[in-house]
């Protein structure tokens, strides 16, 4: 049962409904009203063809049926915008074959007004970023990021695609468009791949975006978050405490939680995401009265992207050869799985595999390491038969780097209770015997049945994220790693490649 609503606070709010409703309804009577519509998109991580939902329902989402959706919506309201808010590239193999490249690409020939900068877009680091933002004939709209003592508006080269916010005139309305990304990119990614590139405080700088973008005599402002729905504010997501102390803002698009939240108010703002994989694309519409210039409504909704949407022949011509390069890379076979391999929990065979794959790899760098720390992400065992590429994505489903560092035994082992305290980690600490005290906590490493005296320097291999904190979840493993004595160094190892590599080598595994 939900909790009663106060009478007075029911009628204020019904009264604002019908007034609402009341000024829409006359200004249509009088042919004073008209319509500007919003459509987005978000998290599309590289998705072009249908695709499956966390949830496991099939052949739904992808660029292409947005694309189809998109062009009906066109005709139904030829007063439009059309907007991304974030993580484009990332996530297939079709849109990595030529780093993003031909993301950017659909985006330019569908006439997508601007986008947002997400963490994920940074994962191939700079110099591919500043291929995407070269190539973009829309604006990239990403207000608190900062390279150096430069702000958006003030790069220079590529990056000068990247700014602020921009103003669109749309059916003789002006509307402003405000980007802003997560300010969690530190906690996940290294300063080698961001490149130089470091968060804002988005609170102060959204504030000084909307005064400036309210500047130039908009009619609406709509603000394109790379930070998305929680039932809680959370570091990476503060969008209550946006929306709660920054005025002027009258829509809010969000992103980067792959959330379906078709429409919710918060502070007086619209808010609405449209999920995640092109599964769901979005729509905004904001009704103006032509006299007045007031907005008088604003509507939000999102629709799933099922088989009531053709995929779109331009998007699907464009798209041909690199998805025929994907197929058939992905169909190449790497390795022969002799027998089941467990790929479930700590020092499992799969994850000691991965171990041996990503070592022997920084192996062939004559970068030599005493260990590596990594997980296998969940994605189970391996049964019999062949393995594919298309196998080595779903076990690795992101392009993280090799990070070695120095450590003492002694601080390994906090990495490891560190560790030992997220849910659900399977991080296995190979070759070494992880050996618990009396409380169960790790206590002792062994190596070849010989205990690892605890001053001892080690070189472990981690992957990026981790070192980078695990999304906050590892600080302590990233103080550590933080230090100078730990000389940490990100290698030009990727763990996907790595574990190809490693395969191949293999042929047969076991």
């Amino acid at each position: 049962m939900q909790p009663a609503v106060p009478r007075r606070r029911f009628l204020s709010s019904a009264a604002a409904g019908w007034a609402s409703t009341a000024a829409l309804t006359a200004a249509a009577e009088l042919g004073r009203a008209r319509t500007v519509s919003i459509f987005h998109t978000t998290d599309l991580h590289g998705r072009i063809l249908p695709t499956s939902t966390y949830e496991g329902l099939d052949d739904v989402g992808g660029l292409a049926r947005c694309a189809t959706c998109i062009r009906q919506w066109r005709k139904e309201s030829p007063h439009s915008i059309t907007v991304d808010v974030g993580d484009v590239v990332q996530g297939t193999p079709v849109s990595s074959r030529r780093g993003g490249q031909l993301m950017i690409e659909l985006f330019n020939r569908l006439g997508y007004d601007a986008w947002t900068l997400g963490n994920h877009d940074f994962d191939w680091g700079p110099e591919k970023l500043e291929t995407l933002l070269a190539h973009s004939t829309a604006p990239v709209l990403t207000a608190n990021i900062t390279r150096g003592d430069a702000v958006p508006g003030n790069f220079a080269g590529a990056w000068q695609a990247v700014k602020p916010w921009t103003v669109r005139e749309v059916g003789g309305f002006r509307i402003g468009l405000v980007g802003l990304i997560t300010p969690g990119l530190p906690f996940w990614l290294s300063p080698e791949t961001l490149g130089g590139t470091a968060p804002l405080d988005p609170l102060a700088v959204l504030a000084r975006a909307v005064a400036e973008v309210r500047g130039e005599r908009v009619d609406a402002v709509v603000v394109m978050g790379h930070m998305g729905w929680r039932f809680n504010d959370d570091y990476a997501n503060p969008v209550r405490t946006l929306l709660k102390d920054v005025k002027g803002v009258d829509v809010y698009l969000a992103g980067h939680s792959h959330q379906n939240q078709p429409s919710w108010m918060m502070n007086g703002v619209l808010c609405s995401q449209a999920s995640y994989h092109g599964i769901h694309c979005g729509r905004i519409d904001l009704t103006f009265d032509l006299d007045t210039r007031k907005l008088v409504d604003r509507k939000a909704f999102t629709l799933l992207m099922d088989d009531r949407f053709a995929p779109d022949p331009m998007v699907l011509d464009l798209a041909r050869n690199d998805l025929q390069a994907a197929d058939a890379d992905l169909a190449r076979q790497v390795a022969t799985v002799a027998r089941l391999i467990p790929g479930k929990g700590r020092g499992s065979g799969l994850a000691n595999l991965l171990c041996a794959c990503l070592a022997g790899a920084l192996e062939r760098r004559k970068v030599a390491v005493d260990g590596v720390f990594h997980g296998t992400f969940g994605s189970g065992d391996l049964h019999p038969g062949p393995l594919t590429v298309a196998d080595c994505w779903r076990i690795i489903p992101y392009e993280n780097m090799l990070v070695t560092a120095e450590v003492t035994a002694a601080e390994l082992l906090q990495i490891v209770a560190e560790d030992a305290e997220v849910r659900d980690s399977d991080r296995t600490l190979w070759p070494f015997e992880v050996v618990a005290g009396a409380d169960g906590k790790p206590a002792h490493l062994r190596l070849q049945g010989a205990e690892v005296p605890a001053a001892k320097r080690l070189t472990i291999a981690f992957n990026s994220y981790d070192a980078q904190s695990g999304g906050r979840r590892l600080m302590r493993t990233r103080g550590i790693l933080s230090a100078p004595d730990a000389k940490r160094r990100t290698t030009p190892v990727d763990t996907r490649s790595a574990l190809i590599d490693g395969l191949l080598d293999r042929g047969t595994v076991s």
